[in-house]
């Protein structure tokens, strides 16, 4: 089953040239020049945001369905967060969200101001998205689109269509490497692949629609919002919202592009940007060459599991694991 709206980004860019590709939904940020600028936390206003959007969503399904239609329900829950749903129109909204202590790096600005247009069409054409910080890590307002939307795709393809993680996994691979990534902006973007997994993570749960992949022992799958009647022998059934969303069960320090890096569609390219890096060190005094925390590369290895090597830059997952203490050995 395909929903309308990726069944058109993807014919349309198969069929219009790379212009309009580029206007479609690549988005980039810089995660470097923001690295010195102090930033409250956003975690608060964009749980506050999430779980708004779900209300909503949820108030528009009871009002056009009395019977806990589960399409219904997805359907109105991903109006409720962006209409039409794509990714960059959530970054764009949150680009300009005054509850969010933002940094918003201009491409002229940026560690990417040497790439040329054919280098990178999406980034002139759109300029880059601003950087939060949620929790102790630095995230591009762009990766909160990728998790719902590109989220949704790996949901579509995994669950509903039933072709498994692996599969909605590759999906998202190719993406990067063509219309989301290499060809539009230039960037392989390991840090979407991450944020993708999680938004996969995240519609699991809405309705509990399956085991979360990163669940473990025998423990059970609690969802967000559930059917049932206000009284056990009468009523109509409902939608109801059962709990919270806490992004903070979502975002790591593989959502960081610092931490998770990117690889670069040729040598040139990277070398333009690793000397604009360089600039910043100097001009920060700091030590910026990624994985800029390798203790976050160690904890997403140990998140991830069997999908860290798809999901982690080779830098990242090659960052060496500490030895356990000899008393958690058994």
């Amino acid at each position: 089953m395909r929903t309308p709206a990726r069944a058109g980004i993807v014919a349309g860019l198969a069929a219009l040239p790379l212009f309009a590709a580029a206007g479609a939904g690549a988005a980039e940020i810089d995660s470097v020049t923001p690295r010195a600028a102090p930033l409250r936390d956003s975690m608060g206003p964009m749980n506050a945001w999430v779980n708004a959007r779900i209300r909503e969503g949820v108030e528009r399904a009871n009002e056009r369905d009395g019977a806990c239609d589960a399409d219904a329900l997805y359907e109105q829950v991903r109006r409720a967060i962006s209409f039409p749903f794509i990714g960059h129109r959530i970054a764009e909204e949150l680009n300009e969200a005054e509850a969010l202590d933002r940094r918003r790096v201009r491409f002229g600005e940026s560690i990417y101001r040497d790439l040329g247009v054919f280098d990178a069409v999406s980034v002139h054409l759109k300029d880059l998205s601003a950087v939060i910080r949620l929790d102790d890590h630095l995230v591009g307002v762009d990766k909160l689109g990728h998790f719902f939307v590109e989220g949704w795709s790996y949901f579509e393809i995994a669950h509903r269509d039933r072709k498994g993680i692996a599969t909605a996994m590759e999906w998202g691979e190719r993406s990067e490497r063509t219309y989301f990534g290499l060809h539009t902006t230039a960037i392989y973007s390991y840090a979407d692949l991450s944020v993708n997994f999680e938004g996969l993570r995240f519609w699991l749960r809405l309705l509990g629609a399956e085991r979360d992949p990163l669940e473990r022992g025998y423990g059970f799958n609690r969802p967000y919002v559930t059917c049932s009647k206000r009284f056990v022998w009468f009523g109509k059934p409902r939608w109801r919202v059962r709990r919270r969303v806490k992004l903070s069960d979502y975002v790591t320090g593989a959502w960081d592009e610092g931490v998770n890096c990117s690889r670069y569609r040729n040598a040139e390219i990277a070398a333009l940007v690793s000397q604009r890096i360089r600039e910043r060190e100097r001009e920060d005094a700091a030590d910026y060459q990624c994985p800029i925390e390798p203790g976050a590369c160690v904890r997403a290895q140990a998140r991830y599991g069997p999908h860290a090597p798809r999901l982690l830059h080779p830098r990242c997952a090659g960052v060496d694991v500490p030895p356990r203490p000899w008393w958690k050995l058994w």
